[in-house]
């Protein structure tokens, strides 16, 4: 019997992914990055590739290692950014905010009790039916603009629950994974939306992921910690 090659015995080996600490800007000022953090236990292979980037007010993500990350935040929800480039966190502030047409992972978590209740609404509209109770009790009386009928024309589905979905934007289409930092490109983004049940929720989380060739592989694990860290 020959000996287990080196691949076979990485295999079902797991290890704690590094942890980067994130400036980030916003209602109160700048804030410092954290020092420490919890972060995820994934195989080996993914881990050697992966941190786990995060800000001192709002979610973590991960990211291919050796990015650059940047956090927003206000009385709405959070966001992060995480690109190959360093980011200036003064292109977050202006009247046209950063966006790229290259490789980044994104989070934004938007709270349903405070002013983001209103992207949480977007999203009930365009993905979530069932919780359309929400926008009634919500914006009853008020002139909220007209809410989309359903989900971008040429986004792809892999996953659509009552509270998830999980998507990908074509290459130079406009759709859920191209409406913030992302802009579109020649390269598709992969995401997910997320309803998050909270007391005054629901909150909604969502990431958006493009990755070098090389790194595609790993947005199934990117978006699957995502899900996981609000459960």
């Amino acid at each position: 019997m020959s000996a287990p090659g080196h691949a076979q015995l990485q295999k079902g080996i797991t290890t704690r992914v590094p942890f980067v600490g994130c400036r980030s800007d916003g209602q109160l000022g700048p804030q410092r990055a954290p020092k420490v953090r919890h972060t995820p236990i994934l195989p080996l292979d993914a881990a050697q590739q992966l941190a786990f980037y995060a800000a001192s007010d709002g979610l973590g993500v991960l990211a291919p290692r050796g990015w650059h990350c940047f956090g927003v935040y206000g009385s709405n929800g959070s966001g992060l950014v995480v690109t190959p480039e360093k980011l200036v966190p003064g292109e977050f502030f202006k009247q046209h905010q950063f966006s790229t047409k290259g490789y980044g992972v994104e989070l934004t978590y938007d709270y349903g009790g405070t002013s983001g209740r209103w992207a949480v609404a977007e999203a009930i509209a365009r993905y979530f039916p069932r919780h359309r109770s929400f926008i009634q009790q919500n914006f009853q009386g008020l002139e909220v603009g007209p809410l989309p009928s359903g989900p971008y024309p040429h986004d792809s589905f892999a996953r659509r629950t009552d509270t998830l979905v999980q998507y990908t934007t074509p290459p130079m289409a406009q759709g859920s994974g191209t409406v913030w930092v992302l802009a579109p490109s020649t390269e598709p983004v992969e995401g997910l939306s997320m309803l998050v049940n909270e007391s005054d929720g629901p909150d909604l989380l969502r990431v958006n992921v493009r990755l070098p060739r090389a790194y595609r592989a790993l947005a199934k694990t990117i978006l699957g910690n995502a899900e996981h860290e609000v459960h």
